[in-house]
């Protein structure tokens, strides 16, 4: 059977809102990466994904794209005209190219163009292709959104997207009526709707919301530094605390510092915190102590489920008594009737819980997700 060849440049219809055309791949590689795009620099770091792509393989040589057709704007307020075409496929291996990392770069590659007039819809094409393993999808959404928002994170740790759990917590907390009794890994009411394009949802949804919140923990860390004692449970209570009072006290950072190691007394010897068994602590000790875990602790679960339950209150708590009453201010306890009791009735008791509830449901509809 005799076939003829595509022209180079042109684009062919398949079905409408769908193109084919054969094209240079230094033409493919002048387009942009999509709007949220995961971390390509981090991505090609991964030994798994670099051995992939070192051998070019001829499947490697199809690629997409997709247009939009009707002028739009995405959730920075930013304005993107009709004919506006982004790489919806094919960023990493387009990097790999770049850097001559592949055996050969090809001098063509078969498009696909997809069309949406509005940018949601070429988000949802884009999540068709983007679809790393469940360990990579949450932080890796994160930064892709971080991308899209034009949002640079001061820390590693951030920039990583390593705080979906953290953050995951802390809408479950705050606001359980949108975001479910288990926070982002709460699934979707419809059954229409996939677990990952809602968790992704979910996710854009919450890093919208609380985005101040999350730049000044960012900044909080980039400041005092941090360590292993700064897991998803403390950095939960963190984002939480900011959410409730706004702007870190001076004792909170300095409480930050002194737990991060980064603190100095006047001779450059670093500040170590009092841990003792028994006897009046401060915040920072009591902290201090639960991290050292040498004495009997609150958070018998740490790094489990049920930690969080245990730890978020506690790390509240403390966070809290340091800034109402200062690190100078030692306690032998706790609060009267327990951590869990205090955060319930005291501390979740948010006074802006209304114009919050109203704040995402407005979010929900203009980001057409709910």
């Amino acid at each position: 059977m005799k076939t003829n060849e595509l022209v180079l440049g042109v684009w062919y219809t398949f079905v409408p809102g769908i193109q084919i055309c054969v094209m240079e791949t230094d033409e493919f590689l002048k387009y942009p990466e999509w709007i949220t795009q995961r971390n390509t620099e981090n991505r090609i770091k991964k030994k798994g994904v670099i051995d992939h792509l070192r051998k070019l393989f001829p499947t490697h040589l199809i690629v997409a794209v997709g247009e939009l057709t009707e002028d739009d704007v995405w959730e920075d307020n930013v304005e993107y005209k009709k004919g506006k075409i982004w790489r919806l496929d094919a960023n990493t291996r387009g990097l790999v190219w770049k850097r001559g990392q592949s055996d050969k770069k090809p001098e063509t590659v078969l498009a696909i163009k997809y069309t949406s007039d509005t940018l949601i819809g070429l988000r949802n094409i884009y999540w068709a292709f983007d679809n790393p393993t469940a360990t990579e999808l949450a932080a890796e959404v994160v930064t892709g959104i971080f991308k899209s928002l034009r949002y640079v994170p001061q820390t590693k740790k951030f920039q990583d997207g390593g705080i979906v759990t953290a953050l995951s917590y802390t809408v479950k907390y705050v606001n359980p009526t949108t975001f479910g009794d288990r926070g982002l890994w709460t699934g979707p009411d419809d059954d229409s709707i996939t677990i990952d394009e809602f968790k992704r949802s979910q996710t854009l949804l919450a890093v919208v919301t609380y985005l101040d919140t999350i730049k000044a923990v960012d900044e909080l860390l980039n400041e005092c530094g941090y360590n292993s004692n700064f897991d998803a449970t403390f950095m939960a209570a963190l984002f939480l605390f900011h959410i409730k009072y706004g702007p870190f006290s001076d004792n909170v950072k300095q409480l930050c510092s002194i737990i991060a190691e980064t603190a100095t007394d006047e001779d450059g010897e670093i500040i170590a915190p009092q841990i003792a068994g028994k006897g009046k602590l401060n915040a920072v000790s009591w902290i201090a102590r639960e991290n050292g875990r040498a004495h009997d602790i609150a958070i018998p679960d740490r790094g489990k489920m049920d930690g969080f339950a245990q730890g978020v209150p506690f790390f509240c708590y403390w966070l809290s008594i340091a800034k109402e009453r200062g690190l100078e201010h030692k306690q032998n306890q706790g609060p009267q009737g327990g951590y869990q009791n205090w955060f319930d009735t005291k501390f979740l008791n948010l006074t802006d819980a209304v114009d919050l509830v109203n704040q995402v449901n407005a979010l929900e509809e203009a980001l057409a997700i709910s």
